[in-house]
């Protein structure tokens, strides 16, 4: 039922006005990381820490960590398929 939901929904939807969506989407994401304080962030591990965890960080973990990012990237380019 809900895939029929979503075909509805693509065919209001024009490509101006996903990419209209998607600039907004980013305009925001951009202007919220400005406006908020991102400092503590420093402060949530201690130099030691940070360290040794660059210093156990093995090509494996560089897999996995890639292997994330291109699972998010092809949710998010399934997600712009739908509406294109």
């Amino acid at each position: 039922m809900d895939f029929f939901l979503i075909t509805s929904l693509t065919k209001d939807i024009s490509r101006i006005d996903l990419i209209g969506i998607l600039f907004g989407h980013l305009i925001f994401g951009i202007a919220l990381t400005h406006i908020l304080d991102w400092t503590w962030l420093k402060n949530l591990m201690s130099e030691e820490d940070k360290t040794r965890m660059l210093e156990n960080y093995t090509w494996k973990d560089l897999l996995v960590d890639g292997a994330i990012v291109t699972v998010v990237l092809g949710i998010i380019f399934l997600i712009i398929s739908i509406f294109l």
